[in-house]
């Protein structure tokens, strides 16, 4: 059996199946792990969450993903808290006859995937630096709990589009919407923060480079992350597209090599412990 992490799909389904055909996938054996914006701007979503949910239907244990931003983007337009964008592609999504399975399998999609006996845990942005990987185990279940409440689903959806609170306290504990607000965005939207740990949601155009002139840096360089190698922990993570799966820290692996922008699509080989590619198909365009 082999394990594979993918970095973000975005619909991207013909790249999505080349690369599985390049790595041999053999659905009777091997686990699939995917870190999230499964759908979004890419031209084929209802056929990548098709394969995907098809997948995990037949064999649950080998199918894994995490919630993105795009993906929780789609339910807040499902629920009618945002508006779609023709770039997002949702309408095809939003007017297909498994809507409502999408829904659910989005609904019942963690923030955060751990697999303590492989010793990896899988975020779409990443993980908070402040957090250990129990302490962000803890805060993601609070919000696969509001998605299974109907009512808390739509509170969550309807206050997701803020760029505060940007840093984590512990009263934020004992108020819910800003404390499930700030776990999403750690989760899905997070790049740059702060010596302080402020996340930034600024300098989303500019490279690594010319945010740290502002003193703003990568999550990663900061807090917990050094932890991992003490635990023996890999974290993987998606998003990035502009760094180019370019992560020089030791036990973390950024994944998103920006397909959708007509890079390139990868995955990482749990075993073999490397990251396999095919080149992406969509129109070459600058990544955000």
């Amino acid at each position: 059996m082999s394990t594979y992490i993918f970095g973000d799909l975005h619909g991207c389904y013909d790249e999505f199946t080349a690369l599985l055909k390049n790595i041999s996938y053999n659905e009777n054996e091997d686990e699939l792990i995917f870190t999230g914006d499964l759908i979004g701007r890419g031209p084929k979503p209802c056929e990548t969450l098709n394969l995907i949910t098809a997948l995990k239907s037949k064999h649950p244990g080998r199918i894994h993903s995490v919630l993105g931003n795009h993906d929780l983007n789609f339910l807040a337009v499902f629920y009618g808290y945002h508006k779609a964008k023709a770039k997002d592609n949702l309408d095809v999504i939003l007017n297909a006859p498994k809507l409502n399975d999408y829904i659910e399998f989005f609904k019942s999609t963690p923030l955060l995937y751990v697999d303590p006996e492989k010793k990896i845990a899988v975020a779409h942005a990443g993980i908070y630096p402040k957090w250990t990987i129990d302490e962000a185990q803890k805060h993601t279940n609070v919000i696969s709990k509001v998605l299974k409440d109907p009512l808390h689903t739509k509170v969550l959806l309807a206050n997701m589009y803020a760029d505060h609170p940007d840093h984590f306290e512990e009263q934020m504990l004992s108020s819910d919407l800003n404390y499930w607000r700030f776990i999403v965005s750690a989760f899905t939207r997070m790049r740059l923060c702060s010596k302080e740990l402020v996340l930034d949601y600024g300098h989303s155009d500019c490279t690594v480079i010319e945010a740290q002139k502002d003193n703003i840096y990568p999550w990663f360089n900061f807090g917990s992350p050094f932890e991992y190698k003490r635990e023996n922990f890999t974290l993987f993570f998606g998003h990035w597209a502009a760094l180019n799966a370019q992560c020089d820290r030791e036990h973390v692996v950024a994944l998103d090599t920006g397909c959708v922008w007509g890079d390139r699509l990868s995955c990482y080989a749990l075993e073999k412990q490397e990251k396999i590619s095919v080149l992406s198909l969509q129109k070459k365009r600058e990544s955000k």
